[in-house]
């Protein structure tokens, strides 16, 4: 994503376009495993030593407010990062950790259709996100 549209994003929530939020969200699209925030500070520290581990919790947190990041908890209770707000699943590799991103539309379509045909009592169901477990081949 090129920094004008990293810009826009960032802009268009209300929040000041700054040097760290630009190498944080930038770095969270370039990732395709839904990085942990030390993740994403490892990856980021060494071109840019200035920004604290403080920095990237905050901004992250940020992001999730103001809707422009999803955050998640893995198997391991670790808190995961995702730039993509449209509503996808996921697959999780059980060796390995690894997260990414599954869009298929028919499936999610039939979960939406589903859910909307079975309600459930008591709860109002915003969002079907399936997390497919197995093994990358």
């Amino acid at each position: 994503m090129n920094v004008d549209r990293l810009k826009e994003k960032i802009t268009s929530k209300g929040m000041k376009f700054t040097h760290q939020r630009l190498v944080i969200y930038r770095s969270l699209c370039n990732s395709q495993d839904h990085p942990t925030a030390e993740m994403v500070y490892n990856q980021i520290t060494e071109e840019n030593p200035s920004i604290s581990m403080g920095t990237v919790y905050k901004t992250l947190e940020s992001f999730v407010n103001a809707g422009i990041l999803q955050k998640f908890r893995d198997d391991q209770g670790l808190m995961r990062f995702d730039p993509v707000m449209e509503t996808h699943s996921h697959l999780y590799c059980n060796e390995s950790s690894d997260i990414r991103d599954y869009k298929n539309p028919d499936l999610e379509e039939l979960l939406h259709t589903f859910f909307k045909e079975n309600q459930i009592d008591g709860f109002e169901v915003e969002e079907v996100s399936l997390v497919i477990k197995g093994k990358t081949k």
